[in-house]
């Protein structure tokens, strides 16, 4: 059989309908924008009728503009608060601070002995594995993190 050549408008079309699959999966693929993200979070295990926790994180800012979180969230707690241990004259206190500073492409890590999540008063009994959910207050972002109970 002969084979007719496609015409001039039919190979426009198809090279259209090609450019416009490569722009498609090209836009799909891009990586999201920059976003401050929680990482390693843990909670210790306390021991029972405790009403305070203590939980830490990584907190990284992927952006190229400073990260100020000034508070916490969580459903798993009555009340969160950002917290740092200092220590004065060989004693350890702790501190309510109100802002977590992360500079740009930098990170910050809520450790023991440092900056802290204080929990307080959990709304059910925590086991070694549970999770908690946190949400840090950064101005007009919520950066989620997970905690994951352990011994220590």
């Amino acid at each position: 059989g002969f084979r007719r050549a496609p015409s001039g408008v039919a190979l426009v079309s198809l090279r259209l309908i090609g450019l416009c699959t490569v722009l498609i999966l090209t836009a799909c693929s891009r990586t999201p924008p920059a976003a401050p993200q929680a990482s390693d979070g843990w909670v210790r295990l306390a021991p029972p009728g405790t009403n305070v926790n203590a939980g830490y994180l990584r907190l990284h800012n992927n952006t190229s503009q400073p990260l100020r979180c000034d508070g916490a969230d969580t459903t798993d707690f009555g009340a969160a608060e950002i917290h740092r241990t200092v220590v004065d004259d060989g004693q350890s206190r702790m501190l309510r601070e109100q802002v977590i500073e992360v500079p740009p492409h930098g990170s910050a890590e809520l450790a023991p002995g440092g900056y802290h999540l204080m929990l307080f008063r959990p709304q059910k009994a925590l086991t070694v594995g549970d999770t908690v959910s946190v949400t840090l207050r950064c101005g007009e972002t919520a950066v989620d993190a997970v905690l994951t109970v352990r011994a220590a």
